[in-house]
């Protein structure tokens, strides 16, 4: 079937690529702390751009040689009906080996999340009702070709956990629902589980904050939806050609303490492949060092537009959620690839004894900043006071004030370990935890 795409695609188009996809996705749907069903469902499809004049795009999951045909026909006339552009396809280059591929889901994977789903339901303890939950695994093959004699091919591996945990304590009923992905099954191991059903029962005992100006550390998560979100739209490429971006190169825009790199290698991340979604080499690519913005990271059309070279940063994302299956049918577009923020030198807990007085924000119940003007307003949805160098009551509710651009010029501390990440609004990460001084919280 891939030849026949090819062959079709050949005759109908000059200037194309291709971009083909297989998974397997093993799935546990969990349902009040016991197994409902289990299945496996296998996905494959293929997108297809042109350039004729614009870049046109469709795709389809049918290889039916009509549907084929009708497939590269649509994206046809949509590269006649768009605006012109200055692009051409990249061509084969040399990649760097990188590790995206989970043993365990790629050996065994129905047993494997199977088998997870059983540990899981294990921690469950009597007051604790999982009332729905999913565990999922995902095994791909990704191949690109282009008219440019371009031809790459990868295996990845992903994984996620979805819970809805409900815990009923004092007549107050609290649902707490956490959602995360990794390349591998270990790197979300129960540990994390039972953090998620401690915190579930903390917030049956959670008071809203009060009002006031004070130290905040956000947790890796929160770091990577709020400085995630702002910093890694105004570093792109498209960011500065379209003039909406607030960085300049060689300002200083942050304390010395942050480090920023959109790493496309770092290891079982996210956002780690050994190419792009164009067939483009994934690289390191220093976005803020010491505090000072460094440069900006590029896919082939904005590359082109700005008199550049990809950075290998074409990346087929969903603006909320994964989508590891079904990529076909998504264009690439200029986005960070691993969000890597270098650790600092504190640990956690001396990060945390630091603190006289202040908050530790886990999650909010939707971390949204404004993308172009950083500013955001966002509720606590689990939270503790540190007081006197202690993490101690938990709290919920009241709001977290500010803008991202002025908190990088206030970082207090910056944790010494940087783990593997995802959250709500960006995808992919490596983050530590960092601290803010005066920050805004709107309470009683």
């Amino acid at each position: 079937m891939k030849q026949e795409i090819i062959d079709q695609t050949k005759k109908l188009a000059k200037d194309y690529d291709i971009y083909l996809q297989s998974t397997e996705i093993n799935e546990v749907h969990l349902e009040k702390n016991r197994v409902n069903f289990a299945n496996k469902v296998f996905d494959s499809g293929y997108g297809i751009r042109i350039l004729k004049g614009g870049i046109g795009f469709s795709a389809s999951n049918i290889k039916s040689d009509e549907l084929i045909k009708k497939t590269i026909l649509n994206a046809i006339k949509s590269a006649e009906m768009t605006e012109k552009v200055k692009f051409e396809f990249p061509k084969q280059g040399k990649y760097p080996e990188v590790e995206v591929v989970g043993r365990r889901i790629k050996n065994k994977g129905e047993q494997a999340v199977q088998e997870y789903a059983e540990q899981l339901l294990n921690e469950m303890s009597k007051d604790v009702l999982l009332s729905f939950g999913k565990v999922r695994s995902y095994d791909s093959f990704t191949n690109i070709i282009n008219s440019e004699g371009l031809d790459v091919q990868k295996e990845d591996t992903n994984f996620m956990v979805e819970l809805s945990l409900i815990v009923k304590k004092n007549n107050v009923r609290m649902e707490f629902w956490p959602h995360e992905y990794r390349r591998r099954m270990q790197d979300l191991p129960m540990e994390r589980i039972k953090k998620w059903i401690q915190i579930a029962n903390d917030q049956t005992i959670a008071k809203g904050p009060k009002t006031e100006q004070t130290t905040v550390v956000f947790s890796p998560e929160v770091v990577l939806d709020g400085l995630g979100t702002v910093l890694g739209s105004h570093a792109t490429g498209s960011a500065k050609v379209n003039d909406v971006s607030r960085l300049a190169v060689g300002e200083k825009v942050a304390t010395d303490e942050l480090t920023i790199i959109s790493d496309g290698l770092y290891p079982f991340g996210l956002g780690t492949s050994g190419f792009d979604d164009e067939g483009v080499a994934e690289r390191k690519i220093p976005i803020i060092e010491k505090g000072v913005f460094k440069g900006f990271v590029y896919d082939q059309f904005y590359a082109l537009k700005d008199n550049t070279k990809s950075t290998g940063n074409g990346l087929k994302q969903s603006d909320v959620f994964f989508m590891f299956d079904g990529k076909y049918g998504m264009e690439p577009g200029n986005q960070i690839s691993n969000f890597y923020v270098k650790p600092g030198d504190a640990s956690y807990e001396e990060m945390i004894e630091d603190i006289d007085h202040g908050i530790l924000v886990e999650q909010f119940s939707w971390m949204d900043p404004d993308a172009i003007t950083g500013k955001f307003s966002s509720e606590i949805r689990a939270g503790y006071y540190i007081k006197d160098g202690e993490i101690a009551e938990p709290i919920k509710g009241g709001l977290v004030i500010g803008n991202i651009f002025d908190m990088i010029q206030k970082i207090e501390s910056i944790s010494d370990k940087s783990e593997i990440t995802s959250a709500s609004n960006v995808l992919a990460g490596v983050c530590p935890y960092i601290s803010f001084r005066d920050v805004q919280i709107a309470g009683k």
